[in-house]
């Protein structure tokens, strides 16, 4: 199982992907992650927010 260090390091990863992109993290996005972060979310709970979010369905 990870820490909350490590679970920050991917968010803060994937935070910087997207700013590469020229792309902006939204405020809820943000939320989604801390979440993560703390855990009270797992990593396929919080990616299943994101693609609500956006109405993305993985088949």
């Amino acid at each position: 199982m990870q820490n909350a260090d490590q679970r920050q390091a991917k968010v803060d990863q994937a935070v910087a992907n997207q700013h590469l992109e020229n792309l902006v993290v939204s405020e809820e996005s943000k939320r989604i992650a801390d979440n993560y972060v703390v855990g009270t979310a797992s990593a396929r709970q919080a990616a299943e927010q994101i693609r609500a979010r956006y109405g993305i369905s993985v088949q």
